[in-house]
């Protein structure tokens, strides 16, 4: 039997791909196999009988080898580390394992065995540096994007910048907080926040930067009254007994031309002005040539009769329609691995946790804490930008506490609103 089990164990010692040495408690390799030999380019005599410090000793540049060897029979103790080895000019990566060798209780010596990991270090390398090369790219494509939104509106681009700093910070604080999640996904979540209004490229500038509710029209309208006035007053100076009912017209028309001025500008539109101009849309006046036409035409009236805001309901949907758009322009990209998530996290960027968000209408578990995250980010900048062309910038303290309302109503994760808070991310940097 024992005839059986030795004959065993030398097949194994001979034939596994791995190199084997046993190593004596001197320090002297007593068995090298032959996959030893060849991964170390070394004959068999040449390694059987000699000590390691020769090995150490000899200038081939593989001292780092030999001396974790030593160093585990001298230490008494377990190795496993990954070692380079050179032969022949090239340079192998070996991993290296030992274990102690027993004769009953009696520590007798040392096994060591080592694979040649070489193809698979490298294949690792390759693909870390194919990741440096995709976060390099991610990094040149998002800069490249806000460039183009830049160009074509420069407050949307501040307000990007401002959530990148924003969520930086906050993620900074995260991490300081033993929080695991805030450095794993910082580049993917920036990535997200970057790239999270991409969808804008594609709404017209008409709509996304209309300051107020007439937007290009406001110039035609208040041409249309100065020609309706004008033409009053020469059908008073051709025919004098009309003056009288001219010139109510006059005064009816400039009534209407400050109505149009304060509803056009006003930040919200309460029951008696959205009466009065509401009534407007009835009202006629002379054109150039001298015919009635509509006072107001219907986009303009449907414009001046929004309640809050500048945005008509059709206007407001094509604004909606850059979620849609940024999460099919960063699908189209491809991202993977790390980045993998970056068009889920922006394109849910509108949804709320109740389920009134859009565009998906999203509830509850299915928006991700990184989609949350964004939500109050951009919420909390859209409220406190200074450079919005259709509305004045809220305070810290009313852009909370809308946040906390929105909260309560179900829209907001509270939890994350109060460590936004809590995290002081928000505060502008000093000048």
């Amino acid at each position: 039997m024992d005839n059986k089990r030795e004959i065993v164990y030398e097949n194994i010692v001979e034939n596994i791909s791995d190199g084997l040495l046993a190593i004596d408690q001197s320090g002297t390799i007593q068995i090298a196999n032959p996959s030893a030999v060849k991964i170390l380019g070394i004959e068999a005599d040449g390694l059987v009988g000699h000590k390691l410090v020769e090995f150490m000793m000899a200038d081939d540049g593989n001292d780092d080898f030999f001396q974790c060897l030593l160093d585990a029979v001298y230490s008494k103790g377990l190795i496993s580390q990954m070692v380079p080895y050179v032969i022949g000019g090239e340079e192998k990566r070996l991993r290296v394992v030992s274990s102690m060798l027993m004769n009953g209780n009696e520590r007798v010596g040392l096994i060591v065995t080592f694979s040649d990991l070489t193809t698979m270090v490298r294949l690792s390398e390759r693909n870390e540096a194919l990741n440096k090369e995709l976060t390099e790219f991610i990094d040149r494509f998002t800069q490249v994007m806000i460039g183009a939104i830049e160009a074509r509106t420069p407050y949307n681009a501040n307000h990007t910048k401002s959530m990148v700093r924003y969520g930086s910070n906050f993620l900074d604080w995260e991490k300081g907080r033993g929080v695991e999640r805030a450095e794993a996904v910082r580049k993917p979540f920036l990535a997200s926040v970057w790239l999270h209004d991409v969808g804008k490229l594609v709404v017209p500038r008409s709509v996304m930067d209309k300051a107020t509710r007439l937007g290009s029209r406001e110039k035609d309208v208040f041409h249309r009254i100065e020609t309706a006035i004008l033409s009053e007053k020469l059908r008073m100076a051709k025919d004098p007994s009309v003056s009288e009912e001219a010139g109510a017209k006059i005064k009816v028309l400039e009534d209407a031309r400050e109505v149009i001025r304060t509803a056009n500008t006003i930040g919200f539109l309460n029951d008696e002005l959205f009466s009065k101009v509401e009534a407007l849309g009835k009202m006629t006046c002379l054109s150039a040539e001298g015919e009635e036409i509509p006072l107001l035409q219907d986009y303009e009236l449907e414009s001046l009769c929004v309640r809050r805001g500048t945005l008509t309901a059709g206007e407001r949907k094509i604004i909606e329609s850059h979620v849609v758009r940024t999460r099919e322009m960063l699908e189209q990209m491809g991202f993977t691995n790390i980045y993998g998530d970056v068009s889920n996290w922006a394109g849910n960027h509108h949804e709320y946790l109740n389920g009134s968000g859009y565009p998906r209408g999203l509830q509850g578990e299915e928006i991700p804490w990184e989609s949350r995250l964004l939500t109050i980010l951009d919420i909390y900048d859209s409220l406190t930008a200074d450079d919005r062309p259709y509305k004045p910038a809220a305070s810290p303290e009313k852009a909370f506490e809308i946040l906390r309302s929105m909260s309560r109503e179900g829209k907001l994760d509270g939890d994350l609103v109060e460590a936004f808070f809590e995290s002081q991310a928000w505060k502008r940097e000093e000048a």
